[in-house]
């Protein structure tokens, strides 16, 4: 069933960003660095609420999903923001309703665990942003200029180019984009909250998964699950510690070769040394060409 769009409202400089943490613990120092370099930006940045900790994640589930809840709830804020990764986003998802967050939508950014909210959100038909996060990456300079390209999507640009190096499958598709990191799509095959591909495109990224045992058998619960029936295009980040990317490569046209769509291989996108944003629920176009490698361009913007 298709849901109405809601598109989030543009960030630009002087707007406020609430900083969250709905998964695991954070490192003062490295939130502290991200921070500052949103607000050396010109941003309002109000940071994750001070908490003790409780197991592995930042604090309980009510508390986690009732900081997400604030964020979304405050007309102040302009994006929220996740702090980082680790687990535990799934654990919050049965409290956050589809409805609740339409009607709150803004612009949300991170990738990693933050994958399991980003796909619930486009599921209620909130576009989100798939980027660096605060406490993670977002303070790492590699010379890719990726938050001017993050900022400059959030900023409504619809332009952008995110390169596909490796051809595996050549061929073209057009479609909204959804996914994200691997091993969290996989946690949510046959759960109520399991995303669907249909007429989409399919990022698919991670990090230290082998690709002779768990990326095989997680591509292969995706297609198990259904999760990939009707996609239109698949492309895969660099899978850094992963294994040999011939393995790797071997691997991915294995388990999805047959699927009859283009398939491109090595985006700079998510885990990995550069890290550039890309939108998820509004259109792209995958090229995947036979010996040039190929190219995700954004056909829409992020915002209203």
């Amino acid at each position: 069933m298709r849901v109405a769009v809601s598109k989030p409202a543009p960030l630009s400089p002087g707007d406020r960003i609430a900083v969250v943490a709905p998964s695991g613990g954070v490192d003062e120092a490295r939130l502290g660095a991200g921070i500052a370099v949103l607000e050396a930006r010109g941003f309002e940045v109000s940071g994750p609420v001070a908490r003790a900790p409780f197991r592995l994640f930042s604090g309980s589930d009510d508390e986690r999903r009732a900081e997400l809840q604030r964020a979304f709830s405050d007309s102040g804020v302009r994006a929220v923001w996740f702090a980082r990764g680790g687990y535990g986003m799934n654990r919050l998802l049965p409290g956050l309703e589809p409805a609740w967050l339409a009607e709150h939508a803004k612009l949300c950014i991170g990738f990693s665990d933050a994958t399991a909210f980003l796909q619930w959100l486009l599921a209620a038909g909130v576009p989100a942003l798939h980027g660096p996060m605060v406490a993670h990456d977002l303070v790492r300079e590699d010379g890719s200029g990726g938050l001017d390209h993050l900022l400059a999507i959030a900023g409504g640009r619809a332009d952008w180019e995110v390169p596909v190096p490796v051809p595996l499958v050549p061929g073209r598709a057009e479609g909204p984009l959804g996914g994200g990191c691997l091993a969290v799509l996989a946690s949510l095959a046959g759960t109520a909250f399991q995303p669907v591909f249909d007429g989409r495109i399919a990022l698919l990224e991670d990090t230290h998964e082998r690709p002779q045992r768990k990326l095989d058998r997680m591509l292969v619960q995706l297609r198990q699950a259904g999760m990939l029936d009707g996609v239109r295009g698949l492309i895969f980040g660099a899978m850094p510690e992963c294994g040999p990317e011939i393995d790797i490569h071997g691997t991915i046209l294995d388990c999805l070769g047959d699927l009859g769509v283009p398939i491109g291989f090595g985006a700079p996108v998510g885990h990995g040394d550069t890290h550039l944003a890309v939108p998820m629920g509004v259109r792209v176009r995958l090229s995947v060409d036979d010996d040039a490698g190929g190219s995700l361009l954004g056909l829409e913007s992020l915002v209203e």
